[in-house]
């Protein structure tokens, strides 16, 4: 079974951010990764869950004349 390191350590394109960190920037990590970055959330030095964009998904984000901001599939 691999572990969660294992896994990580494949794509070699990651970040690694604290529990405490996301909780204090949401919007900045949740805007970076829709840029396409991978972070490794990790809670006492030991990674916790991968936030990443959906596998084989790009979405196209679209900001309406009024603000309003939605996305669609390319």
């Amino acid at each position: 079974m691999k572990k969660l390191q294992d896994e990580v350590s494949l794509t070699g394109k990651f970040e690694r951010i604290t529990l405490m960190d996301l909780r204090r920037q949401p919007g900045e990590v949740f805007a970076s990764v829709a840029l396409g970055k991978v972070f490794v959330v990790t809670k006492n030095g030991k990674p916790i869950a991968v936030i990443s964009r959906p596998p084989g998904e790009t979405l196209l984000t679209v900001i309406e004349s009024n603000g309003e901001v939605t996305y669609d599939k390319i």
